[in-house]
């Protein structure tokens, strides 16, 4: 591979990672200040619900809390959460309770659980609230603009050093 090709192929890894992570920031900020009217809704009857598992990042299983709802069979709507405590949630929605559920539909994203469950409410109270379900989303702004800058940063040193080279 010639220097010009190198230099071609380096600017394009580049330039696309650096796209990647800020458009990560971009989706972690379009998940904020959720409208629970842009979203499905659902009131249903539970038919089970507990602990599950889902494939995380690298193949890893993470626990989450599940609702199956009557109205919804082809999918387990989930919460995870970092810190693995559901017990809130199991103690307060029981098998057979009419719960209403606001989520982002996807019925066939190849996991078993559906952690896109934004909010839970049960008599017009909410069981799950939607910031938990923001504050999660979160991290993705975080990460997306710390990578992107770190990507930029060392774009800009790379070419320095390139056109340092050439110069010489």
């Amino acid at each position: 591979m010639t220097t010009d090709n190198k230099r071609i192929l380096g600017s394009i890894i580049l330039f696309l990672s650096s796209f990647i992570y800020f458009f990560l920031a971009y989706v972690g900020f379009k998940k904020q200040n959720i409208n629970l009217t842009d979203y499905e809704k659902l009131t249903s009857k539970v038919i089970d619900k507990g602990i599950d598992y889902r494939h995380g990042s690298k193949g890893r299983l993470s626990k989450c809390f599940f609702v199956y709802l009557d109205n919804l069979r082809n999918q387990k709507l989930g919460v995870y959460r970092s810190n693995e405590k559901y017990a809130d949630l199991e103690k307060s929605i029981l098998i057979g309770d009419s719960v209403k559920v606001y989520f982002i539909d996807r019925p066939d994203n190849g996991e078993r659980i559906n952690i896109d469950l934004i909010q839970i409410e049960k008599r017009n109270k909410v069981i799950f609230d939607k910031k938990e379900y923001e504050a999660r989303e979160s991290s993705l702004i975080y990460i997306g603009l710390i990578a992107g800058t770190f990507s930029v940063l060392f774009s800009i040193l790379y070419y320095k050093k390139v056109f340092y080279k050439e110069k010489i």
